[in-house]
């Protein structure tokens, strides 16, 4: 593990992240983009307290990640969760922060929420190997006109951390998002399942390998850490459970829409919007799903954190 207070970064772990580290105890690291652009406040910290809550009953710490005012903060304390609180608030400006602008909000001293790849980064850093997100940026639709790749790509191509997600996000191209990640050399596992998830949706028509053992899964991880010249992640691929999924077929034509709606905008604002418009067009139906498979996704994070231990 590197030594946080050796970095040009400002990080903090805190007490409780710390003491779990020193014990090996089980740790989930949770992204933060899902509070600060995900959902609206105050339901945003209240869906923050009840995946912590998740992972707790599953038997792992969480370490939700932030910056507050340039200082990178693993495992949010109650004085922590108050300062994010009176941010948005009163509407201060708080930034969403891939590995890429780490450096320069650290040297503006911004506040903003964690992505996949920078949070993959700091867990990393910070000695957590076990991520839970919803899903994972990818391949964007009409990468053939626009070459709109995810930085996610290269983080778990190079950033060896276990990251369970519920597939990518249902707005990209997930046949070609699933070929970048093989050419990155990315092992992705289905959990119980023999089909890649869309996020929303259990199904995606897409073949993937299937794994349906906690040990197996945490052993095949361990191995893949101590062999040589191979650093990537591993994807493990966790489908909504079946009372919370919108079918692929119900879905897809909300998709379309909110893609030809989304005309005009790109970069870091397209995934915000295509979700926000997607929660208008199902009236919130979305988001509801969107909770439930990231509660998912930390159980199954936490325990495979523990049979890690």
């Amino acid at each position: 593990m590197i030594k946080t207070s050796q970095l040009p970064l400002r990080i903090e772990v805190s007490p409780e992240i710390q003491d779990a580290l020193n014990a090996k105890s089980a740790i989930v690291a949770l992204e933060s983009t899902v509070i600060t652009h995900g959902l609206p406040y105050p339901q945003n910290l209240e869906a923050l307290a009840m995946l912590e809550a998740c992972a707790r009953e599953n038997g792992a710490i969480p370490a939700t990640i932030c910056m507050l005012d340039g200082v990178i903060h693993v495992g949010l304390g109650e004085r922590d969760l108050d300062s994010l609180a009176h941010k948005m608030e009163h509407k201060e400006k708080l930034n969403k922060l891939a590995s890429r602008d780490l450096a320069m909000a650290y040297s503006k001293k911004s506040s903003g929420g964690t992505t996949v790849s920078a949070t993959m980064y700091l867990a990393w850093l910070s000695g957590i190997s076990v991520f839970a997100t919803g899903g994972i940026g990818g391949v964007h639709r009409g990468w053939q006109n626009n070459l709109d790749i995810s930085l996610d790509i290269k983080a778990l191509a190079t950033i060896p951390t276990l990251v369970v997600c519920a597939g990518c996000k249902a707005i990209l191209d997930i046949p070609s998002t699933l070929e970048a990640l093989e050419s990155a050399g990315v092992p992705v596992y289905g959990w119980q399942t023999d089909e890649f998830p869309s996020f929303y949706s259990r199904e995606s028509g897409v073949k993937v390998a299937r794994v349906d053992s906690l040990s197996e899964l945490a052993n095949a991880f361990s191995t893949q850490r101590s062999l040589p010249l191979i650093s990537s992640g591993m994807l493990v691929a966790n489908p909504i459970d079946r009372d919370h999924e919108i079918p692929r077929t119900e879905i897809e034509p909300y998709i379309e829409q909110a893609i030809i709606d989304s005309k005009g905008i790109s970069g870091k604002e397209i995934t915000p919007f295509l979700l926000g418009r997607l929660a208008e067009i199902t009236g919130n139906r979305s988001v509801t799903a969107n909770l439930a498979l990231l509660k998912n996704n930390v159980s199954l994070a936490a325990k495979i954190a523990g049979e890690l231990t």
